[in-house]
């Protein structure tokens, strides 16, 4: 949930770790988002390729790849510290060997269904009374701004972005709502009028620049790259849509006491997946 004290100056755009900025190209970019180390951990499994193996059913070598997008809150109960986690993990078997390109696009499709469904989650009846979050305008473009800063072959696409003075987001801010009530369901930008009467206006949709939309995900081939996961086995029959990719809620909780433990869902103290799905069988 970004606030009006987030807003920070473009000149630090590639410095700052966290913060708001306002860009003349893509609108509102979340730095925290938009840092890419999500996108980061996803391309060291995807160029490791660890524990590879060969399954005899598809006649292919597969390595398993897992990513996840999450939301956190700390508090005390009881008189002890606790982290609370949820969010959404896709976890999938890749084919060994793939090309650099292909494996971007591999990593985009992961990114593109997690990060919708993740948004989708905090836009839910369960946590809008108390965030605006989901789908805030800023979100899946900032998602992707961090995913090609990691995949990407051009010049940081935050500078290409044209960001703004800290001067010039405010103004931006204070003459229209909270940027949280416009919500963006897609991952293209959001721009705000710049010049008077700039009030209460609407956002404008765009389309992304060439330098953010040279990567594209797969579509229905892309069981020819990766295939959903279970029990880090190649799977085909996991939902009754061949189409459909796994895409898993979970929570995590932790105490205070627990500290160092992976950035991984899955090897987090407390782990429960709210809506497991095995795969389909037709009887």
């Amino acid at each position: 949930m970004s606030g009006r004290s987030d807003i920070t100056d473009g000149i630090f755009a590639t410095i700052r770790k966290t913060g708001l900025i306002y860009t003349e190209e893509l609108g509102w970019i979340d730095l925290g988002h938009a840092r890419g180390d999500d996108a980061r951990a996803l391309k060291a499994q995807l160029d490791n390729e660890s524990s590879s193996r060969y399954f005899d059913e598809f006649g292919e070598w597969y390595f398993h790849v897992s990513y996840h997008q999450e939301m956190g809150k700390k508090g005390r109960i009881l008189g002890s510290n606790i982290s609370f986690h949820t969010g959404v993990n896709t976890q999938v078997m890749v084919r060994a060997c793939l090309s650099p390109e292909a494996k971007a696009r591999v990593a985009l499709t992961m990114m593109y269904g997690t990060a919708k469904r993740f948004e989708a989650w905090q836009n839910s009846i369960l946590f809008n009374w108390y965030t605006d979050s989901g789908f805030s305008a800023e979100d899946l473009v900032s998602d992707l701004v961090g995913f090609y800063r990691v995949f990407g072959t051009g010049p940081d696409p935050l500078w290409l972005a044209r960001p703004v003075s800290y001067e010039s987001a405010l103004h931006i801010w204070d003459s229209h709502d909270p940027i949280g009530i416009y919500k963006n369901t897609k991952f293209s930008p959001l721009l705000f009028l710049t010049k008077t009467p700039m009030k209460y206006g609407q956002p404008i949709k765009r389309n992304l620049p060439s330098w953010l939309n040279y990567i594209k995900p797969f579509g229905s081939e892309y069981s020819n790259f990766f295939l959903n996961s279970y029990k880090e086995r190649p799977v085909t029959n996991f939902f009754a849509d061949p189409l459909k990719i796994n895409h898993e809620l979970y929570r995590t909780f932790s105490s205070g006491s627990e500290i160092n433990y992976s950035d991984d869902p899955f090897t987090r103290p407390m782990y429960f997946l709210l809506n497991p799905h095995q795969p389909y069988y037709r009887w």
